[in-house]
């Protein structure tokens, strides 16, 4: 995930690191949303699976969702999104 940028998936717009407390925060500069680093990536990372998924068969999907290892979570609204995917 390191070569892409994740955005606010409701401002599309890049976020921008900031120091929050012993770590990193993910904050956008338009709402100023804010969250931590890794939640925003967990979070941007399924938006792609997301994507993704919608070319997939039914069992694929199934095997996807059930896969803890990949780690996604659906959600109606990404707060979060990888830039350049989806739309």
């Amino acid at each position: 995930m390191a070569d892409h940028v994740v955005q606010c998936g409701a401002c599309r717009v890049d976020v921008q690191a900031v120091r929050e407390g012993d770590g990193f925060a993910a904050r956008c500069p338009a709402c100023a949303r804010t969250a931590p680093r890794d939640e925003a990536i967990r979070v941007a990372r399924s938006s792609l699976i997301d994507v993704v998924m919608r070319d997939l068969d039914e069992n694929l999907r199934e095997i996807v969702r059930a896969s803890p290892i990949v780690g996604y979570q659906p959600a109606q609204r990404y707060d979060w999104v990888l830039k350049g995917v989806g739309g």
